[in-house]
């Protein structure tokens, strides 16, 4: 893990609670989009758990106001577990998200639903 944030403890206490939340309603980690080896130490949840734009969501539930939107660009494509993810993160806390990659942005409304219906 990167710990080089001043508020990474939070961040990753927020991760873990997230992770909780997807399991609990169904959310299976795909190791499918995995591209590297896994280490001993770690595990395909902790792999994936650890993509930018899951720990810059969990950055934005640990402010003291909650953005009303979530908003996050991304330099590289979003993918297959991020995206199954995020659609349940933003259906659970009931909080639009809005992912920009380098194809398209990605309109992740409250009921669960991407603007892109699942062509990414």
């Amino acid at each position: 893990h990167d710990n080089s944030h001043p508020q990474s403890k939070e961040i990753y206490v927020e991760i873990a609670r997230m992770s909780v939340e997807l399991k609990e309603n169904g959310h299976q980690y795909d190791s499918r989009w995995i591209t590297r080896e896994i280490n001993d130490d770690e595990s395909i949840e902790s792999i994936l758990c650890s993509h930018s734009e899951k720990l810059a969501i969990a950055f934005n539930f640990i402010q003291q106001a909650i953005p009303n939107v979530i908003q996050v660009t991304r330099n590289l494509r979003i993918c297959g577990d991020c995206h199954s993810a995020v659609k349940l993160i933003a259906k659970l806390r009931q909080r639009p998200i809005i992912i920009r990659d380098t194809n398209r942005f990605h309109h992740f409304d409250t009921s669960g639903q991407c603007s892109c219906q699942d062509h990414f």
